[in-house]
């Protein structure tokens, strides 16, 4: 049966293979430990092995992975198609997660050529192995082991929160903007601000559970325009409506809520999501 109208509904299901490219919409994914099936396990570095995110390059936007049997095809205006296995072969090579050494892979000297022309310098493309071990801090009380996402393994954003912001902008806003993995439709514009814990799933079944750990602080990617050029009125509009502390927050943070090994299990559109704790004080956000 349909759930009821009250409940909230899993609406939208994104990933996001290269950390700060386009997203790929889907209708189901898989989850691992680290998150959503193949969920930022690529990265671009610059020439000191350090991220490279559209904060630096707002023309990222325009980088568009998409899913094939063999691994992504990623595409940019004026570029060839660049084709990228699932489990690249490349030499090892040592990356610094903001201060934070962390081992990757990598893609193919062809990735390396193509990513440099796409944003014109010294770039590299490269994976994240299965062996490489990334953890959230200790002073996150919710430890999680982590892909290339800057701090958390899923991010939710919901649908009535973002039609109540756009009533704020001149240029409303799209999904794409705050890069969710989970969009949530049904209920009252930021209610998810209080939220604890969630499980989603079909009606009827056990679900996945949810920790909704931390309130998303919104940096100037928020401000990246759909070609590639950047504006303001996003962000600080957002910083006016929408302040917690110094932070402009929107969405939320979330881990799955079920010990490590055990961190697996599908997601659909269409999902009911079920709030099974509920607070009275909105979402911490961390520095």
């Amino acid at each position: 049966p349909d759930p009821l109208p009250s409940t909230p509904i899993l609406s939208a299901l994104y990933i996001y293979p290269i950390k700060s490219a386009g997203g790929v919409p889907l209708q189901q994914s898989g989850i691992g430990p680290r998150g959503l099936t193949h969920d930022r396990r690529w990265m671009v570095i610059d020439a000191a092995g350090k991220p490279v995110t559209q904060r630096e390059f707002s023309k990222m936007r325009l980088i568009e992975p998409a899913l094939a049997e063999d691994g992504l095809r990623v595409t940019a205006p004026g570029m060839p198609a660049l084709k990228v296995p699932w489990q690249p072969q490349g030499t090892r090579r040592a990356v610094d997660m903001w201060g934070d050494p962390l081992s990757s892979v990598t893609v193919s000297v062809e990735a390396t050529e193509w990513i440099s022309t796409c944003l014109g310098g010294d770039f590299d493309l490269v994976y994240l192995p299965d062996d490489a071990e990334r953890w959230q801090p200790a002073d996150k009380p919710f430890g999680s082991l982590l892909s290339f996402v800057d701090g958390n393994p899923f991010h939710l954003i919901g649908e009535a929160s973002l039609a109540d912001f756009n009533r704020q902008l001149t240029r409303p806003v799209g999904h794409a903007e705050f890069r969710p993995n989970l969009v949530i439709s049904g209920g009252e514009a930021y209610a998810e601000d209080f939220w604890r814990r969630v499980v989603i799933g079909p009606v009827g079944s056990d679900g996945v559970a949810f920790e909704v750990v931390e309130s998303c602080a919104r940096c100037v990617i928020l401000n990246v325009l759909p070609d590639g050029t950047r504006g303001a009125e996003t962000l600080r509009t957002l910083a006016r409506v929408r302040r917690h502390g110094q932070a402009a927050v929107f969405g939320q943070h979330l881990v799955q809520d079920a010990p490590y090994d055990q961190r697996m299990g599908q997601l659909r559109v269409g999902d009911a999501v079920q709030v099974k704790v509920l607070a009275e004080t909105v979402n911490p956000v961390y520095p």
